[in-house]
């Protein structure tokens, strides 16, 4: 399974714009204390993960090798996920006061971002 490398970045640079762009009228519009103080930070850092992951996952997989994708999907995914922990608790820790706040805007951002890669990975496999 190849991934359309130059596609992915199109789409999730898009998307990324749109939600930074909706974030921070949101932080614009509500009161402080619902935002978390590096605000502005949460969705570079979700796409410059997944964008790393991505390219990680091509480079892995060597082109169409559709049995090492797997596995190589697995790894690539659990890695991720032990960086959005690591994220969560080093903040958490930092910032006890906001915590909270930084762990629902997280979980948030961590949705649209799994939901965008789970209908781009959809659609390719289905064009398969």
């Amino acid at each position: 399974m190849a991934i359309n490398l130059t596609s992915f970045s199109r789409q999730l640079t898009i998307m990324a714009g749109i939600l930074f762009l909706l974030y921070y009228v949101f932080h614009l519009v509500m009161p402080q204390n619902y935002t978390p103080f590096l605000f502005w930070a949460v969705i570079p850092y979700f796409y410059i993960i997944v964008m790393g992951s991505k390219h990680a996952l091509s480079a892995l997989t060597g082109g169409r090798k559709r049995e090492k994708f797997d596995i190589h999907f697995m790894n690539v995914t659990m890695l991720r996920f032990l960086l959005y922990v690591t994220a969560v608790l080093i903040y958490a820790f930092s910032f006890p006061d906001q915590a909270i706040v930084f762990i629902i805007t997280f979980f948030v951002f961590y949705f649209f971002f799994t939901l965008f890669e789970v209908v781009f990975l959809y659609r390719d496999l289905k064009k398969e």
